[in-house]
């Protein structure tokens, strides 16, 4: 059963902080939560051949290097930058999803959109989906967000108690923030009916102004979940993401990477 924490006001937030978890949590059961999948404290797994939850089929093309395309699932959560440039400390933030407090919705799926085919999840029958819970990975954020770091001691932003010390977000070819006019990275998210393409949904995790043209005005980078509206697609037997970034190498190769978390999938009620 999902958990989802809402925040009323500051003043709540604050008398609530030191309660035990479950007094704050509300549960949705009908949602896709991934809960029901059982990984071990701060743990992930890259299933070979994909998962289902909640008769959801999710695809993953596990490979040889240990990485892979499509979705994986975690339950891992962290706010820091990576300390050393080993697998083995990248993957800690790959598999995490950034939340600007302690991620509460436990077990959530990660995706990869290395390319335009794998990353991709199945119904039986043509469903609406009404929404899916989208959020930044912890990889992701921090190159967004803080560009490359590669020889300068400086202060950890999130653990302020911290030593100074050097960090990098080992994201190849970043240099910059994506704080420019027109920068964005969103989630390009299509429904499919059989072969049948029903609609396109963009979802922006970053985007600067100008970068939406439905809202040109807008300005900020996601450090929480954020529930986008797919009804537009219709009812889908099939859903595809891919991502899409403003900030690009030379030959015009997206430098931040096609990472993203999801949750919370709703379908819409069967009504016969």
């Amino acid at each position: 059963m999902k958990k989802i924490i809402f925040i009323i006001t500051v003043v709540i937030l604050s008398a609530t902080s030191c309660t035990d978890k479950n007094e704050l949590l509300v549960p949705y059961q009908n949602d896709i939560t991934f809960n029901e999948l059982t990984l071990g404290t701060y743990t992930h797994t890259i299933p070979d051949g994909g998962f289902t939850s909640g008769g959801v089929r999710f695809n993953t093309v596990k490979k040889g290097d240990g990485t892979f395309s499509g979705f994986a699932y975690s339950n891992q959560n962290n706010r820091s930058f990576v300390w050393t440039d080993t697998k083995a400390a990248r993957d800690t933030n790959i598999l995490s999803v950034y939340t600007a407090y302690r991620n509460m919705t436990e077990v959530f799926a990660v995706g990869c959109a290395s390319n335009e085919t794998d990353t991709y999840f199945t119904l039986d029958k043509p469903t609406v989906v009404q929404h899916i819970l989208f959020a930044n990975n912890t990889y992701n954020y921090l190159a967004m967000n803080y560009g490359a770091n590669s020889g300068t001691s400086i202060a950890n932003p999130n653990i302020p108690s911290a030593p100074k010390a050097i960090w990098n977000t080992f994201a190849p070819g970043v240099t910059r923030k994506l704080t420019n006019d027109g920068d964005f990275y969103k989630i390009v998210v299509k429904g499919y009916n059989g072969s049948s393409l029903t609609g396109t949904v963009d979802v922006y995790l970053c985007c600067r102004k100008g970068a939406d043209p439905a809202n040109p005005t807008f300005a900020f980078l996601r450090t929480d979940w954020i529930a986008a509206d797919l009804t537009s697609l219709g009812a889908v037997t099939k859903v595809v993401f891919s991502t899409a970034c403003s900030y690009k190498d030379g030959n015009g190769k997206d430098l931040i990477h096609s990472y993203f978390c999801i949750d919370g999938i709703r379908l819409k009620a069967d009504e016969n």
